[in-house]
């Protein structure tokens, strides 16, 4: 699952917020009648003390959930743009190896062959490497020598 749909998943919807607070609210009303009947005794006013307090809870209970929705949705997709780019760090002699095991290959595909060229190029081209370019660069040569007589199609 990529971090796109685990987004869409764990986001909570307007809709889905809507239906939880009328849930929520339909249950308060109820136990808040069921208090104010047992304080006042009056059936009519503690309907509509409870309508009342309720129908004032649900709007603010609504509007804090989106509100609530939005910053979390907005902290989420902040931490997941942040992590985009990944930092991969390799030892000279982890690279060294995969460059000599590189000049090993033998193939008859050109398309190999060619990626094989570009992965020695790109070592070459990486100032970073600068260290272990005449390794690569005698792996490369090595490659080269070992394909020098071979057709591709």
């Amino acid at each position: 699952m990529n971090w796109k749909e685990k987004l869409i998943e764990n986001k909570e919807t307007i809709k889905e917020s809507l239906i939880k607070s009328i849930i929520y609210r339909i249950i308060t009303i109820l136990l808040g009648m069921l208090v104010a009947l047992i304080i006042t005794g009056n059936v009519v006013l503690a309907f509509s003390l409870g309508i009342a307090t309720e129908t004032i809870q649900f709007i603010y209970y609504f509007i804090y959930e989106t509100i609530w929705t939005n910053y979390h949705d907005k902290r989420l997709k902040r931490k997941i743009e942040m992590t985009r780019e990944v930092d991969i760090k390799f030892d000279f002699d982890f690279i060294k190896d995969m460059s000599f095991e590189f000049s090993q290959t033998d193939t008859f595909i050109k398309e190999y062959y060619d990626s094989i060229l570009i992965f020695f190029e790109r070592l070459l081209q990486n100032q970073y490497l600068e260290d272990i370019h005449a390794d690569i660069l005698r792996d490369k040569t090595y490659f080269e020598l070992k394909h020098k007589h071979k057709k591709f199609n």
